[in-house]
C-alpha cells in the first residue's frame, strides 16, 4: 500500500515537473524574437559613387531595419540618423569618405541608441530608404546647391510621399533669447524634410525655404533689438514659390549655426568675443584637406609623394628631374599643406588636372607650359575664322564694343572758348583705343548694327566662346532705384505791441456838436464825440508821450487799434489818453517733394524753379557792351545711386531748394537752402539728412524815465513790443529699390 501511495506521488510530481518545464521553454519562445529585435548591430557603412556623381551610403544592421529619426544642420553641414535600440558594431568610430561632398561618417553610441552623423561640405538633396537588412542614403551631390535647385527637383528628393508647393508652408516664427544672450530664429515647418539653404550676406544672414509657402500673417518683419543679441530684424518675405527670411545683425561680431529637430528649425546667432574671433581667423585657412603626421629623417621626395598618393588616394606624377631628400616632423597638419610644403622645400612644383597631380621643378613646369601657350598661339594664328551676330538686349551694342576692343574715353578741355557764366572751359571726350584691354584676339574685329542693337564679331572659334559668355554677363537688366525727397521748411512767428499816447488838446468853439480829435497823431484810433456848449471843438495841441504802438501796424494787419478818452478837463483843456496794441500770429510749413526713376550707378537730375536775369557789362576794345546773365532759382534733386549686394543704397546727393528773395539796386537777391552730401541708406527706410533751426526771441520796452515805473499809472508812459520767430528746414530723402518684374514692366 505504502509502494503504491509512493508511486502516486512520484508521478504527479512528474507531471508537475513536465508542465513547469514545458512553461518556461513557451516563455523562452516568446521572449526570443523580442530579444533579438531589440539587439540589432550597426555592422558596415559602404558607399557607392552612382551616375550623375551621385553618393549613396549603406548601413548596414544585423536584421530588419526600421525607419531612423533623420534631422540636418546646416551649419555645419551635417546629417544625423538616430537609430533606436541599435548598438555600434563597427571597428572605427570615423570611417573617412572624402567623395564628392560628404567628408566621413561617425557612428557613436549612448543611452541604448546609435547616432549616425554624415560630414557634409555643403548641404545638399538627400533621400533614405530601407532595403531589408540595410538603410540606404542617397546624397545628391551632383545636382546644384539647394539655394538654385529648382521647385522640379525639390519634389522629387524625397521619396516617403510625394509633396507640392502648396502641401510644404511655414507654420509659425518665434524669436527667443538663451541665457548667455545668444538668438534664436524659431521656424516652425509642416514638412520636417523640408529644403533649407542658410547663407551670409554681409550683416545679414538669409534664410531660403525651397519650395514652401507662407502664410500672409507671418509676412512681416520682426524687430527684435530690444532682446539684446547679435539680431537686429527679422524680414519674412515671399519669393515666388519659395519663402525667404533676412536676418539683420547688429554687427559682425557674431557665428551663427542652426539645426532642426523634427519640424522645427532653430537658427542660432552666438555673439562673440574678439579672443573668438581671432580663433575663427586662425581656423579659417586655405588648406582643407584630412590631417595626417609625417615623422622621416632624411626619406627622398619620391617616397613622400608616393605616402601622400596612397592617403589621398590621387594620382600623383613625379618628373624624373625629382631628387633628394628631406626631413619631416609634421604633427595633425592637413595633407594639401604638407605637400606645399615638401615641394617649396625642394624649389618643385605641381599641377592638378582632375585627380592627377603633376610634380616637378618650378622651372621645368614653367618650360612646358611656355611651349604650350606658344603652340597655342601658333594655331590660334592658322586657325579658321567665324563671323557671330551677337544680340544685345538691356543695354546699347556700342558699349559692349568698348569693351570687346579696350577703348576708353578721357576728358579734354580747351581754354580758348568760354562756356556758360564765369568763363568755364569747355569740355570734350576723346576716345582712345587700348589694345591691352582687348578680348578679341590680334585677328578679330567687331562692328555695330545700330539698327538692330547687334554685335557682328569676327573671331576664331575659341575665342568667339569667351566672347559670348563675357556679352552674357555684361548684357544684363540693371536695377532702379526710386529715390524720394522731402523738404520741409516750417515758420512759427508770433509779434505783440502794446502802446500809449498822452496828449493835451485845446477846445475851439464852433457849429455844431463839441467835438475833439487826435487828427494830427497818424494813427487810426477811435474819434470822441460828444456835445458841448456853445459849439465848441477840439483842436490838435502838444503831445506829452508818444509811445503808441508801431511794431504790429504793418501792411499785413492794417495797422494797431486804438483806444482813447479824457483823463482831465480844465476849462478849454483836455487831457487825453489813448491805449494802442497789436498782435500777430503766423505759421506756415513748405514742403517740396520731388522724386525720381533712375538705374544703378546713373546719374539723374529734377529741377523745377525760374531763371532770374542780370544785367551785366562786358569791357572790350576800348567800348562797354550790356549783356543779359541769368541765374537759377530751383528745386533741384540731384542723385548718382549705388545699390550695394545687402540691398542698401549709396547715394551721391545734392538737393536745393532756392527761391527769389528780397530786391537789392542791382537785382533780386536768392534765398539759398542747399545740401550735398553722401548717404547710405537701407531699402525703404527714410532718413533725415540735414537740417538749420533759427530762433529768435526778443522783449523791447521803450518808457519814460522814472514815470514808467510808477505802479498804477506807469502803463501811460511806456511802450512793450514782444518777438518770437522760428524757423527750421529739414531734408528726408527715402530710397526704394524696384523689384526686376516691376522695373522690366
Amino acid at each position: 500500500m505504502r509502494a503504491e501511495i509512493g508511486n502516486r506521488i512520484a508521478s504527479a510530481a512528474r507531471q508537475r515537473y513536465k508542465r513547469m518545464m514545458g512553461l518556461i521553454l513557451i516563455g523562452l519562445s516568446l521572449h526570443l524574437p523580442v530579444s533579438q529585435a531589440e539587439g540589432l548591430v550597426l555592422k558596415s557603412v559602404d558607399f557607392s559613387i552612382l551616375p550623375g556623381d551621385n553618393l549613396q551610403l549603406l548601413l548596414g544592421l544585423s536584421g530588419p531595419a526600421r525607419e531612423p529619426r533623420i534631422f540636418h544642420t546646416e551649419n555645419p553641414a551635417r546629417i544625423a540618423l538616430d537609430l533606436p535600440g541599435v548598438t555600434n558594431g563597427l571597428d572605427q568610430k570615423l570611417v573617412p569618405i572624402n567623395v564628392g561632398g560628404a567628408q566621413s561618417v561617425q557612428a557613436v553610441e549612448s543611452s541604448g541608441r546609435t547616432r549616425v552623423v554624415i560630414n557634409l561640405t555643403n548641404m545638399m538633396p538627400y533621400t533614405s530608404r530601407l532595403d531589408g537588412d540595410n538603410i540606404l542614403i542617397t546624397l545628391q551631390s551632383g545636382t546644384a546647391p539647394i539655394a538654385a535647385a529648382s521647385a522640379a527637383s525639390t519634389k522629387s528628393q524625397f521619396m516617403d510621399r510625394p509633396l507640392g508647393g502648396s502641401d510644404r508652408r511655414i507654420e509659425n516664427i518665434d524669436f527667443r533669447r538663451g541665457e548667455k544672450g545668444e538668438g534664436r530664429l524659431l521656424v516652425t515647418l509642416s514638412d520636417p524634410k523640408s529644403l533649407v539653404d542658410i547663407h551670409e550676406e554681409g550683416q545679414k544672414v538669409i534664410v531660403r525655404f525651397a519650395d514652401t509657402g507662407l502664410p500672409p500673417q507671418l509676412e512681416r518683419r520682426l524687430d527684435v533689438m530690444d532682446f539684446a543679441t547679435p539680431v537686429r530684424s527679422v524680414d519674412a518675405t515671399t519669393e515666388g514659390a519659395h519663402a525667404r527670411m533676412v536676418v539683420a545683425t547688429v554687427s559682425d561680431d557674431y557665428d551663427y549655426s542652426s539645426y532642426q529637430t523634427d519640424n522645427v528649425l532653430t537658427v542660432e546667432f552666438r555673439p562673440l568675443t574678439k579672443m573668438e574671433k581671432e580663433e575663427i581667423k586662425k581656423k579659417n585657412f586655405s588648406y582643407s584637406g584630412e590631417k595626417l603626421t609625417l615623422n622621416f629623417q632624411d626619406i627622398p621626395v619620391r617616397s613622400v609623394l608616393q605616402i601622400l598618393a596612397d592617403f589621398t588616394n590621387l594620382n600623383i606624377v613625379a618628373s624624373d628631374t625629382v631628387q633628394g631628400n628631406v626631413t619631416l616632423r609634421l604633427n595633425d597638419v592637413p595633407w594639401d599643406q604638407a605637400l606645399e610644403l615638401v615641394l617649396k622645400s625642394k624649389g618643385l612644383g605641381k599641377r592638378q588636372e582632375g585627380n592627377i597631380i603633376r610634380v616637378a621643378p618650378l622651372e621645368e613646369i614653367n618650360k612646358q607650359e611656355k611651349e604650350e601657350l606658344e603652340a597655342q598661339k601658333v594655331v590660334e594664328d592658322l586657325e579658321p575664322l567665324r563671323t557671330e551676330i551677337i544680340q544685345i538686349n538691356y543695354t546699347t551694342a556700342e558699349d559692349i564694343k568698348k569693351v570687346l576692343v579696350g577703348t576708353t574715353e578721357r576728358i579734354s578741355q580747351s581754354m580758348s572758348q568760354p562756356a556758360g557764366i564765369g568763363g568755364a572751359s569747355a569740355s570734350t571726350a576723346v576716345s582712345t583705343l587700348d589694345v591691352s584691354q582687348s578680348v578679341l584676339s590680334g585677328r578679330g574685329n567687331v562692328t555695330v548694327d545700330p539698327r538692330t542693337n547687334q554685335l557682328i564679331v569676327k573671331d576664331t572659334p575659341r575665342n568667339l566662346e569667351r566672347v559670348r559668355d563675357l556679352v552674357r554677363q555684361l548684357d544684363k537688366p540693371i536695377r532702379q532705384v526710386l529715390i524720394e525727397s522731402r523738404i520741409v521748411i516750417a515758420r512759427n512767428d508770433f509779434l505783440r505791441d502794446l502802446g500809449s499816447r498822452l496828449q493835451v488838446n485845446r477846445l475851439v468853439k464852433g457849429r455844431g456838436a463839441d467835438s475833439f480829435s487826435d487828427a494830427g497823431s497818424g494813427s487810426s484810433g477811435v474819434i470822441f464825440q460828444q456835445p458841448a456848449a456853445g459849439g465848441e471843438k477840439s483842436t490838435n495841441a502838444d503831445v506829452l508821450v508818444d509811445l503808441a504802438a508801431q511794431g504790429a501796424a504793418t501792411a499785413a494787419t492794417g495797422g494797431a487799434s486804438a483806444l482813447g478818452f479824457t483823463l482831465i478837463k480844465a476849462g478849454d483843456y483836455l487831457l487825453d489818453l489813448e491805449l494802442s496794441a497789436a498782435q500777430r500770429e503766423g505759421r506756415s510749413e513748405t514742403v517740396s517733394n520731388p522724386r525720381l526713376i533712375t538705374s544703378d550707378q546713373t546719374k539723374a537730375v529734377i529741377k523745377q524753379g525760374v531763371e532770374i536775369p542780370y544785367q551785366t557789362t562786358v569791357v572790350a576794345g576800348g567800348g562797354a557792351s550790356a549783356n543779359i546773365t541769368f541765374k537759377q532759382a530751383v528745386l533741384e534733386l540731384n542723385v548718382t545711386p549705388h545699390i550695394t549686394p545687402d540691398d542698401q543704397v549709396l547715394m551721391e546727393l545734392l538737393i536745393k531748394k532756392d527761391e527769389q528773395g528780397q530786391q537789392t539796386p542791382v537785382g533780386p537777391a536768392i534765398d539759398k537752402r542747399e545740401i550735398e552730401t553722401t548717404a547710405q541708406v537701407a531699402n525703404g527706410e527714410t532718413v533725415v539728412l540735414g537740417g538749420v533751426y533759427e530762433g529768435l526771441n526778443r522783449n523791447n520796452t521803450d518808457k519814460v524815465p522814472f514815470f514808467g515805473d510808477l505802479p498804477g499809472i506807469g502803463y501811460m508812459f511806456r511802450r512793450n513790443n514782444v518777438e518770437d520767430t522760428k524757423r527750421e528746414l529739414l531734408v528726408f530723402i527715402t530710397p526704394k529699390v524696384l523689384k526686376q518684374d516691376l522695373a522690366l514692366r
